[in-house]
């Protein structure tokens, strides 16, 4: 089964990427991380865990720390 993943941004490490995620009661197993090396990673979600209210654009939630 393939699912439908938006990306949230880029972190400076994985745990910064997976705290980010917690703190807006994203479920670990929601999430898709990419190493980009010495770049950091960046962060998906999986679109069908955001919900029907959630945001189009993530990068709002990643600006501010957290979804309205």
């Amino acid at each position: 089964m393939a699912f439908d993943f938006d990306e949230a941004g880029d972190f400076g490490s994985e745990h910064d990427a997976r705290e980010w995620a917690e703190r807006n009661n994203i479920d670990l197993a929601d999430l898709h991380i990419r190493n980009r090396g010495d770049r950091g990673v960046t962060l998906s979600v999986r679109r069908s865990a955001l919900g029907d209210s959630a945001r189009s654009d993530l990068t709002y939630g990643r600006r501010t720390g957290f979804f309205s």
